[in-house]
């Protein structure tokens, strides 16, 4: 169980890692809009990640 969280979280930061590119991507093209939308997704994604890795301790405490 604890691997498949921590390899759940690593694929969480590796999206949001995806969506923040494309947000520095869309605010040199100036299109705002976008740049807030995948850096909302980037968030949600790290968000998650820190989730899982709070999961994986709660785990291992018990």
């Amino acid at each position: 169980m604890r691997n498949k969280v921590v390899l759940f979280a690593l694929v969480a930061i590796l999206i949001s890692f995806v969506f923040g590119g494309i947000a520095c991507q869309e605010l040199v093209a100036e299109n705002m809009d976008e740049v807030y939308l995948n850096l909302a997704y980037s968030t949600m994604c790290l968000s998650v990640a820190f989730y899982l890795w709070h999961v994986k301790d709660e785990k291992t405490k018990s």
